[in-house]
């Protein structure tokens, strides 16, 4: 997949579906006043498109661990997308929970939100039931086996950290683990991520009607 490709249609989709932010002035920042699921969607859409630069940057310069963090990034964004557009546009108690919690975390806000989020084996729950069309606990195991495994390096545990351990030069390699074969093999978790955040954008864009576009990115 090629990466400017994916910025491409993930920014078209962005374009068309929610357009631009506005700018506030009195905070600084850009904001969007549309707080609903559909806006919560295309930006995780879009941070998980960025994070699929990011693991590409860091898999070259050997940064393992931070290399996982940006996976388990990028899987759970992909996750709330089947999640928030599973009855779209119908809603639930949970989407409308996880929609206020967002919205809660504004620049002035975040130190003092209230509302919990929600539990994430329900995300992960509603996205088996999209891709699969029905609860399927085969399905279930394998995205909790990969939130656990990427989750182990979020949380830095000892696995994680031994991973990066050079027993020949006796140092855990702080520059980025030097070894060829281990980028190579993490590259094919770039190209395999890159593929499923270009399937959670079609999917976006069939949900939300936008034909032109879902035909865009299915072909890309």
């Amino acid at each position: 997949m090629n990466l400017e490709q994916l910025s491409m249609l993930a920014e078209r989709l962005r374009k068309e579906a929610i357009g631009e932010p506005q700018w506030i002035e009195e905070k600084g920042v850009f904001e969007y006043s549309d707080h609903s699921a559909k806006v919560v969607t295309v930006l995780k859409m879009m941070r998980a498109a960025q994070g699929v630069h990011a693991l590409n940057l860091l898999c070259h310069s050997g940064f393992l661990i931070d290399f996982g963090v940006i996976m388990r990034c990028v899987h759970d964004c992909e996750a709330e997308i089947y999640f928030l557009l599973e009855e779209f546009p119908k809603t639930s108690g949970n989407v409308d929970q996880f929609v206020k919690s967002f919205f809660e975390s504004t620049i002035d806000g975040y130190l003092s939100m209230e509302t919990h989020p929600v539990p994430t084996q329900k995300i992960r729950n509603a996205m088996v039931r999209v891709l699969k069309g029905r609860h399927e606990e085969e399905t279930s195991t394998r995205l909790n086996n990969v939130f656990k495994t990427f989750s182990g390096y979020v949380h830095a545990n000892y696995s994680h950290i031994m991973e990066t351990y050079n027993g020949g030069a006796l140092d855990f390699n702080l520059a980025g683990v030097p070894s060829v074969q281990q980028r190579q093999m993490r590259m094919e978790l770039v190209e395999l991520a890159a593929n499923s955040v270009l399937h959670a954008a079609a999917y976006i864009a069939h949900t939300v009607g936008l034909k032109k576009v879902h035909s865009e990115i299915a072909q890309g």
